[in-house]
């Protein structure tokens, strides 16, 4: 995993303030932290993303998921799909397609080859109720 000290938030479509549920606990390696997109003045809707700086560029194999580990499943991923580049400004075509299962133990999506790039680009295009949210307690960066 690419170390947390290295990783940051370059974009976010969504998180719900109200509640401190921040896009950033999405990436701190705490797992009992948990970033939300928005619910409680205007609905967000999907597609809802979130784009991770590595520092630097790297290798990446794939990413780690976890839901969120309170008692409720709301915007946990189902059909995500990842993209990686040198630019966070664009992203090519997605280098995976993964659809996640209703579980609070660790995911990972692994790429069917390494790619190189210094951004993750994540949209979750829907959650396992199929609702409006995304919600995750963390996401981790394989790197090769």
């Amino acid at each position: 995993r690419v170390p947390v000290d290295q990783v940051k938030l370059v974009r976010v479509s969504s998180e719900n303030r109200t509640n401190d549920r921040l896009a950033r606990y999405a990436i701190d390696g705490n797992p009992q932290t948990l970033w939300h997109t928005q619910f409680s003045d205007d609905l967000a809707e999907p597609p809802h993303s979130l784009v991770i700086d590595l520092g630097r560029e790297r290798t990446i194999e794939g990413v780690r998921y976890l839901a969120r580990q309170d008692n409720a499943w709301n915007g946990a991923f189902s059909k995500t799909t990842f993209s990686v580049s040198s630019s966070h400004h664009q992203f090519p075509v997605p280098v995976l397609t993964k659809t996640f299962e209703k579980t609070r133990r660790v995911q990972t999506a692994i790429f069917d080859r390494p790619v190189k790039g210094r951004y993750v680009q994540i949209q979750i295009l829907s959650e396992v109720n199929g609702k409006a949210w995304a919600s995750a307690a963390d996401i981790g960066v394989i790197e090769k």
